[in-house]
């Protein structure tokens, strides 16, 4: 590797671990030191006690086994031949994650034997050491094993030593390495097992573990701090379905029941205000399709509980702002990377936004299709696939390998009056000594996006750039003059020096695609482009 190579790889990976707490770091090292190949130690020597919880909503499963063996999840099939690896590869970790989360528990055409079986199968692999047992997997899978045994009450000893192995195992494993959304799904599953088992310190551990974590991941808006509305909508449920059940605990904790319905109903008035009206939600950062549960069936578990939304709810530090009226929705991106210590979600996307018109979605995000390192993730992750402007086709903020940021863009919210909303991004301060800056002012029946660079550079290429979602069409009516969606609107380019249409992969959803228009756009001094609806 060349002098230059190497220190601007050494830089990166200062700028990297500069972000993280101490705490990570620790335990980084701790993990990486004092490995767990199995479950066997964390086996009981003798029989435990459990005691049934009550889940009162049904959770509804979409169809994830065909068959005997025949599994999807991300929209990847795979049927197993003979017996099921439990540790299958042949796809991804994420596929093989979706695999040992167990949520097909809650598919109704699969017997119970059969869920029994496999339960049992799984167990085995991970006590023998065939399968490397890792907290975030085992954490979703001992809340749905949990669920199931309640809903059929059965009490097997083998399978609850089993099951006990596992919280036994999390309760030693917490990723105090990665924080976020990992280490409060570990405390679901942790107060879960601490409840089924009567395990008090487990219960008073776990407890403890959410009140902290809830406090700084639910921002003051009531967004998850990782500002993926789909891992919102997925904490979300999890809180949901704390409620569900803990309130039937015997001897539950009031002063804990109080703190995570004000916190969830702080999230369920943000998710609120963010989804489209046709129940969509903005596909900003790391958020896709068909993982979480929709907003809709996320409102419909609320008011099973009781839970009311709350209706005056503003989004402020989330660094989201929506316009709406009755002809569009627009969603603009004018925050952080967030968390600064856990950006595994991030994507490089300052003061980018996406539009729905007329109830479809218009300009949309690229959307992510995939976790898995590799140029695709590099590019779903990237400036270019983003509604906002690049310059020398570099990144804002520097994203790499898969879920890493260095050195990232800081934004600053220069003017919000009524209609009007105006921000500048630095990521590019240090490359070439500028600001991004731009302006949306939201009318009746049109958007004008107004961008520049200060100071002004004719010698950098900027490009604004524009990605419609695949049932819009877009062609040239002039030569700075486009028409978008048979007629829905038209978008004039006043400043602009080239202008060009291509295609581009739309992530509809994980592993799945459908071709688009991007539209580029290049200016020197300033741009202004004019979204005119003709609806």
């Amino acid at each position: 590797m060349k002098l230059g190579g190497l220190i601007k790889k050494i830089s990166r990976l200062f700028y990297t671990v500069s972000f993280l707490k101490k705490q990570q770091i620790i335990y980084q090292l701790k993990y990486r030191i004092k490995k767990v190949k199995s479950l066997a130690p964390f086996m009981p020597a003798t029989p435990v006690q459990v005691r049934f919880l009550k889940f009162r909503f049904n959770v509804p499963q979409q169809k994830i086994v065909e068959g005997d063996r025949s599994f999807t999840f991300l929209n990847l099939e795979h049927t197993f031949v003979n017996d099921i690896n439990w540790d299958e590869q042949r796809y991804g970790k994420l596929w093989n994650y979706n695999l040992q989360y167990f949520d097909f528990l809650r598919q109704q055409d699969i017997s119970d034997d059969t869920k029994l079986l496999w339960l049992r199968e799984i167990g085995d692999w991970l006590v023998s050491g065939r399968l490397k047992p890792e907290p975030y997997p085992v954490s979703l899978r001992i809340i749905n094993t949990i669920r199931f045994l309640n809903g059929i009450q059965y009490n097997n000893e083998d399978l609850t030593r089993q099951l006990y192995a596992q919280v036994n195992y999390l309760d030693t494993r917490l990723e105090y390495h990665l924080l976020g959304n990992h280490l409060l799904e570990n405390g679901f599953a942790l107060l879960a097992g601490g409840c089924f088992f009567k395990k008090v310190d487990w219960e008073l551990k776990a407890k403890r573990l959410l009140t902290e974590q809830l406090n700084e991941q639910i921002l003051d808006d009531g967004a998850h701090f990782e500002l993926s509305p789909m891992y919102h909508q997925i904490i979300l449920f999890r809180m949901l379905e704390l409620l569900d059940w803990y309130q039937s605990v015997e001897n539950a904790d009031a002063a804990f029941i109080s703190f995570i319905t004000q916190k969830t109903v702080k999230m369920l008035g943000w998710l609120k205000i963010i989804t489209f009206n046709n129940g969509d939600i903005p596909h900003f950062n790391d958020s896709a399709t068909g993982i979480a549960f929709t907003s809709a069936q996320l409102f419909g578990f609320a008011a099973h509980l009781g839970l009311t939304v709350e209706a005056e709810a503003t989004l402020g530090s989330s660094g989201y702002r929506k316009y709406r009226n009755n002809n569009y929705e627009c969603v603009v991106d004018v925050g952080p990377v967030g968390p600064s210590y856990q950006p595994g979600h991030s994507h490089a996307d300052a003061l980018s936004f996406i539009l729905y018109a007329n109830n479809t979605p218009f300009i949309v995000d690229a959307g992510t299709s995939t976790y898995q390192i590799g140029q695709r993730r590099d590019y779903e992750r990237s400036t270019h696939a983003h509604n906002t402007v690049e310059v020398n086709g570099v990144n804002q903020s520097d994203v790499w390998g898969g879920f890493r940021v260095g050195r990232r863009a800081d934004v600053t919210v220069t003017e919000q009056t009524g209609n009007r909303l105006c921000a500048a991004q630095n990521g590019y301060k240090k490359s070439f000594g500028i600001l991004h800056n731009r302006c949306f002012d939201f009318n009746d029946n049109s958007i004008i996006i107004t961008d520049f660079t200060s100071p002004v550079n004719n010698n950098l290429k900027c490009r604004a750039l524009f990605h419609f979602n695949p049932s819009i069409n877009v062609k040239f009516v002039d030569a700075n003059k486009l028409e978008a969606g048979n007629g829905m609107a038209v978008l004039t380019l006043n400043g602009a020096k080239n202008i060009q249409l291509q295609n581009y992969q739309f992530a509809q959803a994980y592993n799945l695609y459908a071709e688009a228009t991007l539209l580029t756009v290049e200016f020197d001094a300033q741009l202004e482009t004019i979204i005119d609806f003709k609806l």
